[in-house]
């Protein structure tokens, strides 16, 4: 895919990322005054006043439903809080995409590939070009049916482009991406991770409107709260 929030101000938190103009790398420990790491979804991060996909995987978006056997879960957002965990309980360490890209991350929580570690759980999917340990992660974990793998889901490209399971079609379920438009006339999304997510109604009457997706808010104009 495409485009998490670390609470205990007594766990530390290193994060490398590559100045686009500059060419630096960046240390950042997590304490009062340095911005944390939030996550947004299944694979996507956000640094301070930037948003990040973690490099080499896919996962569902927020919006999507997947079946374990014959049941529907919410399986973008289980991929957002087991990122979520991740990110929240280990030490992270964050250095530009091979390439050079400027918008993907990979990252390391504690000892592992934070990308390899989602694949692992269930929580994601290689994308085409990945690191070989992805895939063969991702051949065990589709062989042990764990996560993703325990039932049928639209892959995730083609849910971005509007396919759905019928059983999605059928139950309705509202798109959880919260956008809003500022006093300021800014237009803004929230995510379930966020804070005062829940303390946010949208009002359709000012400019509000729900998303399925972070990317589907981004494309309609909305940012984060902190991107300048």
């Amino acid at each position: 895919m495409k485009r998490t929030a670390i609470r205990s101000v007594g766990q530390a938190l290193l994060v490398l990322l590559l100045l686009a103009m500059a060419g630096q790398a960046v240390a950042q420990e997590h304490r009062p005054g340095l911005s944390p790491v939030r996550v947004i979804d299944g694979d996507t991060i956000e640094v301070g006043s930037r948003v990040f996909d973690i490099f080499g995987i896919d996962a569902p978006e927020l919006g999507q439903i997947c079946l374990n056997g014959g049941t529907a879960y919410t399986c973008g957002l289980e991929a957002t809080y087991s990122l979520r965990k991740l990110v929240g309980l280990q030490r992270l360490n964050c250095n530009p995409a091979p390439g050079g890209s400027d918008t993907e991350l990979v990252c390391m929580a504690g000892t592992g590939d934070l990308g390899q570690l989602l694949i692992e759980r269930g929580a994601a999917v290689a994308k085409p070009g990945a690191p070989s340990a992805y895939l063969e992660a991702q051949k065990i974990t589709k062989d042990s049916r764990i996560g993703i793998w325990r039932g049928d889901f639209v892959p995730f490209l083609k849910w971005r482009t509007g396919e759905r399971l019928d059983v999605e079609r059928s139950r309705g379920i509202p798109c959880p991406v919260k956008g809003v438009v500022q006093d300021d006339g800014r237009k803004v999304y929230l995510v379930p991770t966020d804070g005062v997510y829940g303390k946010v109604t949208v009002k359709p009457e000012a400019g509000g409107r729900l998303f399925c997706s972070d990317e589907e808010a981004r494309a309609a104009g909305y940012g984060r709260s902190g991107e300048g």
